[in-house]
């Protein structure tokens, strides 16, 4: 039952043991602390025993020549492997005979150095991992077990070496493999798939693509699940939460062979093939996408936790179905010198696009006629940005746009401030204006006295400051601003000032009888919404654009002046108009009506 190494895996440097040593294979199946296997490894022993005028390796004198054979050595030994001192025969058995391995002619004075020489020559075929190592039957050429395997440890028996030395190997495989070179059936419990269970014929390289890399000595998961309290719980926004979920495993150098047995042999790096394993195992709880008209098989919720939301905190966070999951962080670790690789996925776990929030000042005082309410916001948007650049949510790796699109946190709170202000236009059913008008007893103006924006694009977040009053709600619609200032002018004595030289108290009044006119005059300011503003120059927007033009703004202006007119007043007999004024800034959008009226009463 020869034993051979493969020096350097070289197919030219098959390298036999003799004589024969002891060979044991111990399985051991890796298990986590929950007992689930997740990989196999074996560790192999092999026992023999030098003789130092006997077997292979052959022992050389101090120059390195080779102590001769006695004669008749049938067949004569080759020379392969370190030092040239190993024989590459696979067997000596020959038809009805036996030919032992010859006998090399070594004195007793040079046994000592012939046993120093062969434990060297070991080292030397055991100081590299990866090497092809096959066991044959004693009569066969053909090998019953082949792997490449990583060394650990090579000792020998103390001793006084006189004839003889004792050695132990220990090996350690990932996989046993078959005269074929594929891999036994055990090797389906590499990856613990219920595919590869049973299944005769595997390759090693369709272990390693398909499973997606699999030799680990050790892996951890972890889930952790906070609540987030930096946004508060309010009836509109509930808490939200944080779970991070830790991966780590660590994986085993692996050698195997390329395209069968041709001699070459590739190394699998350990932390490559833990970040493999890693990367299998990162979606491995959730299902394909259902839907009859995604035929693709993605795996559309990978981002959306539900695997999260179904087991983690079960029966104690009860989270709702309405929760999903937001600015998605991964994080990797490598450590190349330990083999091993690490992730750290994080989510914001909402019930919305971004958080919101807001703080609301009144003030009022004996020296101003309204009550004024501030609101002060903070708006942060949530990315829907997975950690691989998709959207969260029924992701087409190839089309990923198709299905949704992508949500940025500039973008999300962008959306979010749409919501609560009515798109900017706020009024009666904004939600800012709700949450002033509820804090006080008085009935507020719905559009807000002045509206400051602050945006960050690279946080996502937006800060706002609206303030509203109860003034009287606006009579010209679609305005920012209006101001009407009427002032009446009521008759007077009509008298004259006569200048007196040298009077000291004065000139002289002198009432010459009668009384002055009715006077009345109408002043309207208006500002306007810049949206409504045109930007461009020319008659239409220059001239064509100011407010008593443009309805409705024109009949409400018109059905201003009809009821400040005196005309409508009883008992005017007569009245008079003074030339009106406009005054219109199309680029400022402010506007100024300006009317006065003389008139007369019958009695």
């Amino acid at each position: 039952m020869p034993i051979r190494v493969r020096y350097n895996n070289d197919p030219n440097q098959e390298c036999t043991l003799r004589p024969t040593p002891l060979w044991s294979v111990t399985t051991n199946i890796l298990k986590t602390g929950a007992g689930e296997a997740f990989g196999v490894n074996y560790t192999i022993t092999i026992n023999g025993t030098l003789i130092h005028n006997q077997g292979s390796p052959y022992a050389s004198k101090q120059d390195m020549s080779r102590y001769d054979f006695f004669a008749g050595a049938n067949p004569v030994p080759n020379q392969v492997g370190p030092y040239s001192s190993f024989d590459n025969n696979v067997s000596h058995f020959r038809g009805a005979t036996q030919d032992r391995p010859p006998k090399q002619q070594i004195d007793c004075d040079d046994a000592l150095q012939a046993i120093i020489f062969k434990q060297k020559a070991i080292r030397a075929l055991f100081a590299r991992d990866g090497q092809r190592l096959e066991l044959t039957d004693w009569d066969d050429e053909e090998a019953s077990i082949i792997c490449y395997p990583r060394v650990v440890d090579v000792s020998f028996a103390e001793g006084i070496y006189v004839n003889t030395s004792t050695y132990t190997i220990t090996l350690e495989a990932d996989t046993l493999l078959d005269k074929d070179i594929d891999v036994d059936i055990e090797g389906g419990l590499i990856a613990n798939h219920d595919w590869a269970k049973g299944v005769q014929g595997i390759r090693e390289e369709e272990i390693l693509s398909s499973l997606s890399g699999a030799f680990i000595s050790d892996f951890s998961e972890n889930w952790t699940v906070e609540v987030d309290e930096s946004f508060g719980e309010s009836p509109e926004q509930p808490f939200s939460y944080r779970i991070t979920r830790t991966l780590n495993a660590t994986g085993k150098t692996h050698y195997g062979p390329v395209n069968g047995d041709d001699g070459d042999v590739v190394k699998y790096e350990a932390w490559e093939q833990a970040k493999k394993f890693i990367g299998h195992r990162l979606y491995d709880h959730l299902e394909p996408f259902s839907d009859p008209q995604n035929v693709s098989g993605y795996y559309p919720n990978r981002n959306q936790l539900d695997y999260i939301l179904g087991n983690i905190g079960s029966g104690s966070l009860n989270l709702a179905r309405e929760y999903r999951g937001y600015n998605h962080v991964r994080s990797e670790s490598i450590d190349q010198t330990v083999g091993s690789y690490g992730v750290s996925d994080s989510w914001v776990i909402a019930t919305g696009t971004a958080y919101e929030n807001f703080s609301v000042s009144i003030n009022s005082t004996n020296s101003a006629p309204f009550v004024n309410v501030s609101v002060e916001g903070t708006i942060k948007g949530l990315s829907d940005i997975s950690a691989s650049g998709y959207p969260i949510g029924k992701v087409s790796p190839a089309s990923p746009e198709s299905i949704f699109s992508s949500g940025t946190p500039y973008g999300n709170a962008i959306t979010k401030y749409n919501e609560i202000s009515n798109t900017g236009q706020f009024g009666v059913t904004c939600d800012i204006f709700r949450r002033a008008n509820n804090s006080v007893a008085v009935q507020l103006n719905s559009q807000p006295l002045s509206v400051a924006l602050g945006t960050n694009k690279y946080t996502g977040e937006i800060n706002y400051t609206l303030e509203f009053n109860n003034r009287p709600t606006n009579f010209i619609s679609g305005v920012l601003n209006e101001d009407i200032q009427i002032n009446d002018t009521y008759p007077g004595d009509v008298f004259a000032v006569i200048p007196v030289i040298g009077r000291p108290t004065g000139p002289v009044l002198q009432y010459i009888g009668g009384r002055t006119e009715y006077t009345r005059d109408i002043s309207l300011d208006l500002t306007l919404d810049y949206t409504k503003l045109p930007y461009s120059s020319g008659r239409n927007p220059m001239v064509l654009k100011k407010p008593s033009v443009v309805q409705p703004m024109s009949n409400q202006i018109s059905d201003l002046i009809n009821q400040v007119s005196p005309q409508g007043e009883p008992g005017v007999l007569k009245y008079f108009l003074n030339p009106p004024r406009e005054i219109w800034n199309p680029k400022q959008g402010t506007y100024n009506l300006s009317m006065s009226w003389v008139y007369e009463l019958d009695k």
